[in-house]
């Protein structure tokens, strides 16, 4: 599937506490699965997820993030968001708003196609329970 003409979402080199609070909370969430914290990828991600509410969140999350291989998350502390991790917002923004398609080649720039499949098929599982809780992610397309 082709990416080319997708846009480059302006959160590419945004600083983090600029962000709204729905993407803070997904960018912290994802940045404390890939860091080596004492409970393990899932954990890490479960305390974050738990604080906001969508401790639901954590198992589809878990398994969308495993989905992308070339998903290189930040340090926690990093002030700006990296071309991968908005694609990862992105991804979820869209996928929440229902245009799986469109989240599908986004998730083409960190994924073969199966495992961008999975990842689309666990964000919208996700973005159920975050929806249930209120929270709504910026769709920029």
């Amino acid at each position: 599937m082709a990416t080319r003409g997708l846009p480059a979402w302006p959160l590419i080199g945004q600083e983090t506490d600029t962000l709204p609070e729905p993407e803070r909370m997904v960018l912290d969430a994802a940045r404390a699965w890939a860091g080596s914290g004492s409970a393990g990828p899932m954990g890490e991600a479960a305390l974050v997820l738990a604080a906001a509410g969508m401790e639901g969140a954590a198992l589809p999350f878990d398994a969308a993030l495993r989905a992308l291989p070339g998903l290189h998350m930040q340090w926690p502390l990093c002030p700006v968001v990296s071309r991968e991790e908005a694609t990862l917002l992105m991804g979820l923004a869209v996928v929440q708003s229902g245009r799986r398609a469109v989240a599908l080649a986004l998730l083409h720039r960190l994924a073969p196609p199966l495992s961008a499949y999975r990842a689309v098929a666990e964000l919208s599982v996700m973005g159920c329970v975050f929806r249930r809780g209120g929270i709504c992610l910026t769709a920029p397309l």
